[in-house]
């Protein structure tokens, strides 16, 4: 998440690396803003074993925790929509500015799924005040919603695609729920990572067959279920106990997918856009092998202490991500903008991370007054 909001804020800059940058539509080229979103799926993939294993071990059956489910993706999806429809909001056939639409939807979002508070209430206030308001509010902006289309004609709120948390909201859906049918089975989280690489594999050859409605081109999924791979490796005792054979699992791993990511390369372009085959496979290669450096640090070297300063940004991850919203539509509204040298080459790439750093201290002292978004 910290990488996240640090290349979210390359938009601003100017006369920065190209290999920073995302890859164009249609580009066959891979930039390090490419690698952030499949190292975020494969680290989804690799909590969902430990967080449902910890229901079940708790005595939770499986229809309470599929509900859980349900309702974590059904919130991801619903602010994923508006992050999309925030793109074609325009303001000159709105009732409001974009920035004050976006305030105020981000604003409904905390109120709504924030993290329980029962300080925040008295005793004969209901703590269903807040998300009942913020559900009100939430539904008020859907129906004043006008945006625009790339015809210059008049939209309202609709689906054009499912924005980046909607995203991670059907992978999650899609991967939690499978995996609760076979938890621990390594072999059954193999077939499915293949079956999904074969998804796209079979996709990108504009063949007519209608595979998108939740498996998407399978490119996301497979990045979930290669992190569910490694951690049911790590659960298992076998593995866990002899690190050697461990590492050599994710070698083999690693230079299988980057091996065969480099040869699809010569059939199909490298483009995250289009979640085309080389892409998944070389990104989920740079995963897995950054994946065993940092558990090579962490757990063989013991050296965690580096991780502090930014530890929020994997505990409030998505307070961290939100927040954003709310610093780009203050600086709109003020009509604040840094000079140019700041939003330049080396010192904007510094300015940005200076940035990053900034929202990560924000979202802890907010995390200190229990203002954080719990799924």
């Amino acid at each position: 998440m910290f990488l996240m909001i640090w290349v979210n804020d390359f938009w601003r800059l100017e006369d920065i690396p190209k290999w920073l940058k995302h890859a164009g539509a249609g580009e066959d080229y891979l930039g390090f803003s490419d690698l952030i979103f499949p190292w975020f799926l494969f680290v989804l993939g690799m909590s969902i074993p430990f967080a449902i294993d910890n229901r079940l071990n708790k005595g939770e059956i499986k229809i309470e925790i599929l509900k859980h489910i349900f309702l974590r993706a059904f919130a991801l999806i619903i602010m994923g929509l508006f992050h999309m429809n925030f793109e074609t909001f325009n303001h000159e056939v709105s009732i409001l500015p974009k920035s004050i639409f976006v305030i105020i939807s981000t604003t409904a979002f905390f109120m709504i799924w924030n993290q329980p508070n029962k300080n925040l209430f008295k005793k004969k206030i209901t703590p269903m005040l807040l998300p009942m308001v913020g559900t009100i509010i939430l539904c008020t902006m859907l129906l004043i919603y006008k945006g625009m289309n790339g015809d210059g004609e008049t939209i309202g709120f609709g689906i054009h695609w499912w924005g980046i948390l909607g995203l991670i909201g059907w992978v999650y859906l899609v991967t939690s729920s499978i995996y609760l049918f076979f938890t621990k089975s390594i072999f059954a989280a193999f077939t499915m990572f293949t079956l999904n690489i074969i998804i796209n594999f079979i996709l990108h050859f504009d063949l007519p067959l209608d595979l998108y409605l939740i498996t998407g081109t399978g490119s996301l999924q497979s990045f979930a279920f290669a992190g569910i791979i490694i951690s049911l490796l790590l659960m298992n005792k076998k593995y866990s106990s002899n690190i050697s054979s461990f590492y050599k699992i994710i070698f083999i791993f690693g230079i299988s997918t980057l091996f065969f990511g480099v040869l699809a390369n010569n059939y199909f372009i490298i483009n995250k856009p289009l979640a085309t085959l080389p892409w998944t496979l070389i990104s989920l290669s740079s995963a897995l092998f950054l994946f065993a450096f940092l558990h090579w640090i962490v757990q063989v070297k013991n050296k965690i202490r580096w991780y502090n300063p930014i530890k929020i940004a994997g505990t409030a991850t998505l307070t961290c991500y939100l927040i954003p919203y709310y610093y780009y539509s203050l600086i709109e509204i003020i009509g604040f903008e840094l000079p140019t040298i700041l939003n330049t080459g080396f010192i904007g790439l510094i300015k940005s991370m200076i940035y990053t750093f900034i929202i990560i201290g924000i979202v802890l002292i907010l995390n200190k007054r229990k203002i954080n978004i719990i799924i």
